[in-house]
């Protein structure tokens, strides 16, 4: 395929090191809330030992909380479990954001208070939580 487009033979690893020194002198976006959620959980996940299905339904329990917060605050969505729904008014993507961000936080403290990776992954989660400006409490 390499060959079709005029490229030669790329291995992985020659394309990954191509990609990130493309983007080295580039400032990093701001990633969305969700993502920073996600990849906390994948932290978290690095920590743990390996337990496949477990993992699978941390990170579908996750994607989960996270769009039925997403889907209180938007008026034509169709939520998964929960059919709340949040105050319209002011700064809709803050409360949504604030949201997504208390149901990812409960969720994973509760779900890795017991891991092996404990120690690390909740003062990640906490200090998230922080970062973005809510208190654990």
């Amino acid at each position: 395929m390499c060959g079709v487009l005029g490229l030669g033979t790329i291995s992985a690893g020659s394309l990954l090191a191509t990609a990130g020194t493309a983007l080295a002198g580039d400032p990093a976006p701001q990633q969305s809330v969700a993502r920073q959620w996600n990849e906390a959980l994948l932290d978290a996940i690095r920590r743990d030992t390996p337990r496949p299905g477990v993992h699978a339904r941390n990170l579908w329990h996750t994607s989960l909380v996270m769009y039925d917060a997403w889907c209180a605050y938007q008026t034509e969505a169709d939520p998964y479990l929960s059919a709340e729904s949040g105050d319209m008014a002011g700064d809709v993507q803050s409360k949504r954001e604030e949201a997504i961000s208390y149901a990812a936080y409960r969720l994973l403290s509760h779900r890795f208070a017991n891991s092996p990776g404990a120690d690390e992954s909740l003062p990640e989660f906490d200090n998230l939580l922080l970062g973005l400006g809510f208190d654990p409490a």
